[in-house]
């Protein structure tokens, strides 16, 4: 009897360790990575980014490397450079919002680390009283805690044809 009572207790173990939560997927041939959201370099991205809708984007600079290259519409400059020129948009648009925003920060097998956002930019003209809207894509590459890379992509005709003269 003790000898059965053993062997049932081992068993259960065995099978308890064995287990597969509901929520585990099998890792494919195909599948690199993992994705986190409300992690730490996505809070950080998503602070970038309320910053530069509130038009203030102090200390921002510090997520950034040394060397950090940005590139905007396939527009090489600095972080710096790339910042100033978003704050600059403020003085042709009013009521900056970025809506419907989604961050994650993808972890590659490899160890790269990129957190990429997605949001709808949308202002008013000041010039025109125009409402425009934009699709905005933005990829931010990590090293060692720090920004060594930052792309963002949108379409930027309606943007320059409603700045108008100031």
């Amino acid at each position: 009897m003790k000898n059965f009572f053993l062997i049932l207790t081992v068993s259960m173990f065995m099978i308890s360790c064995t287990q597969v939560s509901e929520n585990h997927i099998e890792k494919t041939e195909n599948h690199f990575g993992t994705i986190e959201v409300n992690d730490a370099k996505s809070l950080a991205m998503d602070a970038f980014n309320d910053a530069y809708v509130a038009n203030d984007m102090s200390g921002q600079e510090e997520l950034f490397a040394e060397n950090a290259v940005a590139n905007v519409n396939g527009q090489e400059t600095t972080p710096a450079a790339m910042m100033e020129g978003f704050l600059q948009g403020h003085n042709f648009y009013s009521d900056v919002q970025n809506s419907e925003r989604a961050t994650g920060t993808f972890v590659l097998d490899s160890g790269e680390i990129y957190t990429n956002t997605w949001f709808d930019w949308t202002g008013t003209s000041n010039a025109t009283g125009k409402t425009v809207s934009s699709p905005v894509q933005a990829s931010f590459k990590w090293e060692n805690d720090k920004v060594v890379e930052v792309s963002f992509l949108y379409n930027s005709h309606d943007y320059i044809m409603n700045m108008g003269a100031e």
